[in-house]
């Protein structure tokens, strides 16, 4: 009985060590950043345009920022992930992607001189990709087993 409390007591110690030191080791990774410009494919004027960071694996928008007067723009302070870059018009349509970006290498945090073009395939192959593994996924889950399994 005396072994299995320590054991779970030492179990609890190394979890709650665990969960201090995620946030310390996060911040000593440093925060990324993502930097271009997207004057080709937006019109003027560019601040109509904005352009947003989508997380790879979740799918999720991790930042958002309007263009700058001139085509540019800055996503800083994002979470260390590999990202697609999206540049969305005023009524929020993904006009062109460009991407993915891999920030969780370091040194190589941050990625300057993104230039968002059109015409672009490996994002909308890897995009493409990611459903027909979904749509695969969930025919083989659906489908029924048969009286010999």
């Amino acid at each position: 009985m005396r072994t299995r409390q320590t054991t779970a007591l030492a179990l609890a110690m190394t979890f709650a060590a665990a969960l201090v030191a995620q946030p310390a080791m996060l911040l000593a990774q440093g925060a990324g950043n993502i930097s271009g410009t997207a004057n080709r494919e937006a019109k003027k004027p560019y601040t109509d345009y904005s352009v947003r960071a989508r997380h790879v694996q979740l799918g999720s928008i991790a930042a958002t920022i309007p263009l700058d007067p001139q085509g540019h723009f800055a996503l800083n302070g994002i979470d260390p992930a590999n990202y697609l870059v999206e540049l969305v018009d005023a009524k929020g349509k993904v006009v062109c992607t460009e991407g993915p970006f891999d920030l969780t290498k370091l040194p190589q945090t941050s990625k300057a001189g993104v230039n968002i073009q059109c015409g672009n395939p490996a994002a909308w192959w890897l995009l493409a990709a990611a459903g027909a593994a979904g749509i695969t996924a969930g025919v083989v889950a659906n489908d029924p087993a048969s009286p010999s399994r």
